[in-house]
């Protein structure tokens, strides 16, 4: 059996005020595109499927595009679950009709309980929840998000089926595993991460909300990552989905399918002067940039002229660092006090130190602060 792995699509993301939708688009058809050529006996969706609980309808229309060419026009069933981002009664809209193309859309902690079977394999989805609804559910005082999972788990290991390859599909953090920038905390004021060890019993797991997709070292636990890359802090990770197969022995395989994006993401750092001339390393002009720059605060409207040049340019940051003729470049700046912090950054700037009076009423300044005047 084959089956693709794929999860945090999050379409409608903005970054900055830029949407991906177009960029969405165009990874989308080479999904699509990529199934054809696959012909995979399932395709699992793993939460993230929106970026917010309120998509507008251009983006709702290539969700139901893609999942029409799949699902409909391909013949593939797909099981999918709602993420922390997604509206799960928006999701779940129409969920039993859409049963019967073997579309099945799961956002209910009652229905982990429900298996979904293809063959010798058994999906078990566990879409995201909260720990005050793993607390009315399971009807015992649950403190954690682990906690919820290692009770969930241990209620259903009696029900798995050991004729089958038992599947476990979710949305959750497991420890070890980083957040990028574009992930947003599951939980607040609880623990997220889950302990490997209360996932044991199932022959795989397949999840979603990390968009990194080599963030585990695990031969039965993945993450497919995001489709695209959302942040900054993404930048040049690679962007795809996951085939899984079995091999005779019932071991799980995967491969790992890069998609190929319309512009990637780039942080590029130097000088101003360099990169307005053109003097860097980039992999198109056409990218979305995250400039960090020096030796621009004589420059009127820097970002206007970037753009000018390169229009993908979403982000610019003024790179300030202590000059070695001021402190010793092995000088870390958490290692300096603050009036030298401030008149190493003073003197960059003015090429002339903190006068007597100056270096007085600002001493006066941070010893107010600390005593909390």
């Amino acid at each position: 059996m084959k089956i693709i792995h794929t999860a945090d699509w999050h379409l409608g993301k903005r970054l900055n005020g830029h949407s991906f939708l177009e960029d969405q688009r165009h990874v989308l058809t080479q999904f699509v595109h990529d199934m054809a050529e696959e012909q995979p006996d399932l395709i699992v969706i793993a939460g993230d499927i929106y970026d917010t609980a309120h998509p507008n309808k251009s983006v709702v229309t290539l969700f139901e595009e893609t999942i029409q060419q799949l699902n409909l026009n391909m013949k593939i069933p797909i099981v999918m679950i709602h993420g922390n981002h997604d509206s799960r009664e928006r999701l779940s809209y129409g969920a039993s009709w859409f049963d019967q193309s073997q579309l099945y859309i799961r956002t209910a902690l009652d229905t982990f309980f429900e298996p979904i079977l293809f063959d010798d394999v058994a999906l078990y989805t566990l879409p995201f929840f909260t720990v005050a609804e793993a607390r009315e559910y399971l009807d015992e005082h649950v403190e954690s998000y682990e906690e919820a999972i290692k009770i969930l788990v241990t209620r259903i290991k009696s029900q798995l089926d050991k004729t089958k390859k038992n599947i476990l599909v979710g949305h959750f953090t497991l420890n070890g595993a980083p957040k990028s920038d574009s992930e947003r905390d599951l939980t607040i004021g609880t623990i997220e991460a889950v302990s490997p060890k209360y996932l044991e019993g199932f022959d795989g797991v397949l999840l979603g909300h990390i968009h990194h997709p080599f963030t585990l070292n695990y031969s039965h636990i993945f993450y497919s990552g995001s489709i695209l890359q959302y942040s900054f802090s993404e930048a040049n990770q690679a962007k795809g989905y996951r085939m899984i197969t079995f091999n005779q022995a019932g071991e799980m395989i995967q491969i790992f399918k890069k998609l190929v994006p319309q512009h990637e993401l780039e942080v590029i750092e130097g000088e101003y002067d360099d990169v307005i001339n053109g003097r860097f390393e980039r992999k198109s002009n056409y990218s979305y940039f995250h400039f960090k720059l020096r030796n621009m605060h004589h420059i009127t409207e820097p970002m206007q002229k970037l753009k000018q040049l390169y229009p993908n340019t979403l982000a610019l940051t003024l790179e300030v660092f202590v000059s070695s003729n001021i402190v010793h470049p092995s000088t870390h700046i958490k290692q300096l006090q603050p009036m030298e912090i401030i008149n190493t950054f003073y003197e960059m700037h003015t090429d002339t130190p903190l006068s007597d009076i100056q270096r007085e009423q600002l001493e006066g300044l941070i010893e107010q602060q600390r005593e909390g005047n």
